[in-house]
């Protein structure tokens, strides 16, 4: 997998929040959107996963062999986890896990235990998500997007509200992942020194 970035820009009100990004991003490698607290990390994650628009630019999409993916079909390759985005809470874990599996989103053959054995947690059969602690949530977002075969993975802050225990259960299992195309932003530098390269965001500021 490859994506192409060309001139990509995003305004947000009056305020530029990147400029004039170009970049080439492929399968083996993964990259780390660096910045402050604000400075369009997140923002810059979402438009490279086709999950928000740039004002300016464009993101494409392509196959091993150099063939062209369509935009509206790109959303098919991303696997993307963010503290920020909510696993459905009146859910329990087995509801969820057959959920994601009618979407494709995660292999057909995974079952509850299988599940709880990666993750290695298990958190009780008929307990709703919602019961769950954050760091636990956070715990099953990760699991879920590696445990994805889509070739590209997107994580805004992965670690967030992870304990030391975990956050070595997510470095093992992302190890396990390194032929994906790997985009991970943050400002933790546990995170950032898990990826091959850095795309610093102050750098698009003009």
């Amino acid at each position: 997998m490859k994506i192409i970035a060309t001139g990509v820009e995003k305004k947000f009100r009056k305020e530029w929040i990147f400029k004039k990004l170009h970049g080439t991003y492929s399968s083996g490698k993964s990259y780390a959107l660096v910045g402050p607290n604000g400075t369009g990390k997140s923002t810059l994650l979402k438009i490279l996963a086709q999950f928000s628009l740039p004002t300016h630019g464009k993101v494409e999409f392509f196959q091993t062999d150099g063939t062209s993916i369509p935009t509206d079909k790109a959303h098919q390759y991303i696997a993307f986890a963010a503290p920020y985005v909510d696993v459905i809470e009146e859910y329990t874990l087995n509801e969820l896990i057959v959920f994601l599996q009618n979407l494709g989103f995660i292999p057909a053959e995974l079952d509850l235990l299988s599940f709880e054995k990666y993750m290695e947690l298990s958190p009780g059969k008929g307990k709703l998500i919602k019961n769950y602690s954050s760091g636990m949530r956070q715990k099953i977002k990760l699991a879920c997007a590696l445990l994805s075969p889509r070739p590209i993975l997107c994580l805004d802050e992965p670690t967030s509200n992870l304990d030391e225990q975990a956050k070595k259960w997510f470095i093992a299992k992302l190890s396990e992942n390194r032929s994906k195309l790997i985009f991970i932003a943050s400002n933790e530098a546990l995170e950032i020194g898990l990826c091959d390269h850095q795309i610093a965001i102050v750098d698009f500021k003009n």
